[in-house]
């Protein structure tokens, strides 16, 4: 599911608590915007793989991905989770956009050494303005 609105929820929370006037917020421009996922994966050399499958298994439950949900206002890619998240995070469209706003999104692919040797020198250029 897409990342960044957990991010921003939270950072609205802690905003509202500090009672100091300032509001966060985002917008998806026209144009569309990057998606991305967060994974869970087990290092090659980790001594713990059982272990490591027990865990992500347990995260991957339905209850308890509902649960972290609700408590980080971030989506989570297990559809029969949907039936324990709070309506309204489920129905928050920051959270779990809807087609037309999904229809906008895009993922990076890798590229090849040769192109991004060119894209870090081209943001180089830009962040040094040079």
């Amino acid at each position: 599911m897409v990342g960044w609105s957990g991010d921003i929820k939270q950072s609205q929370k802690r905003a509202i608590e500090a009672k100091n006037g300032i509001e966060i917020g985002y917008a998806i421009p026209k144009e569309g915007a990057q998606m991305f996922f967060d994974n869970l994966s087990i290092p090659k050399d980790a001594s713990h793989v059982d272990e490591a499958h027990a865990f992500i298994d347990y995260l991957l439950r339905p209850d308890i991905a509902a649960k972290n949900s609700n408590l980080v206002a971030y989506a989570n890619g297990n559809l029969a989770s949907q039936k324990f998240i709070d309506k309204a995070i489920l129905d928050d469209t920051s959270v779990y956009p809807d087609a037309t706003t999904t229809d906008r999104l895009y993922t990076v692919s890798a590229r090849d050494q040769k192109s991004q040797r060119f894209v870090n020198r081209l943001w180089t250029k830009i962040k040094t303005g040079r």
